[in-house]
C-alpha cells in the first residue's frame, strides 16, 4: 500500500467515526488560525524576496551602466535630504546633504516644505538632475548612491571646496 493510500484510509476512518483522531485536528478555529498564520508568513517572506530581487537586479543594472546622470523629480524633502524619482528607470532614491563635510548652508522649512541648500530652494515636484552610481565600497552591502547635479550648489563642485 502506498503512503497516499494510507493517508486517505485514515482520513476516511476518522470521518465515519471508525478511528479516533487528535482533538487538536478537529478544532476548526485552531486549524483556521494556523492556516492564516502560515499564509501571512509566506506572504511576508514573498514580499521580502521580491524587494531583495528588485534591489539586486537594480544594482546589477547600474553596475553594468556605470555612472549616469538622469532627469528626475523631487518627491519630498527632509531636513538634510530629498527623495527623487527617476521616471526613466522607475527608480526612487534619496539624495543626502551633509553640511558638516561640505560646509553647506542648509535650512529646512516644514511649511513648504522647502529645503534650501546654499540658497537654492528645493520643493516637491521640482525637476532635478541626479548622478546615479553603485557604491561598492562594501561588497556585502552595495547600494545605489544619488548626488544632485542640477541645480548646482557648492557641494556639486569639489574644486570650490578646496
Amino acid at each position: 500500500m502506498r503512503y497516499s493510500d494510507v493517508i486517505v484510509h485514515r482520513l476516511l476512518a476518522v470521518c465515519v467515526g471508525a478511528d479516533p483522531t487528535y482533538p487538536a485536528l478537529t478544532d476548526k478555529q485552531k486549524q483556521q488560525q494556523q492556516l492564516c498564520n502560515n499564509l501571512n508568513y509566506r506572504h511576508k517572506m514573498a514580499q521580502y524576496a521580491q524587494r531583495s530581487s528588485v534591489a539586486f537586479h537594480t544594482q546589477l543594472f547600474f553596475k553594468s551602466k556605470g555612472v549616469v546622470s538622469e532627469e528626475g523629480f523631487v518627491l519630498f524633502v527632509r531636513k538634510n535630504a530629498m527623495v527623487v524619482l527617476i521616471p526613466k528607470y522607475g527608480l526612487e532614491g534619496t539624495v543626502f546633504f551633509d553640511s558638516k563635510d561640505l560646509k553647506l548652508n542648509i535650512t529646512f522649512d516644514e511649511e513648504g516644505p522647502t529645503l534650501c541648500v546654499d540658497g537654492i530652494a528645493l520643493n516637491m515636484f521640482d525637476r532635478v538632475c541626479v548622478r546615479v552610481s553603485l557604491d561598492s565600497s562594501n561588497l556585502q552591502h552595495q547600494r545605489i548612491r544619488m548626488h544632485l547635479v542640477r541645480p548646482e550648489y557648492l557641494g556639486n563642485n569639489s574644486e570650490l571646496l578646496e
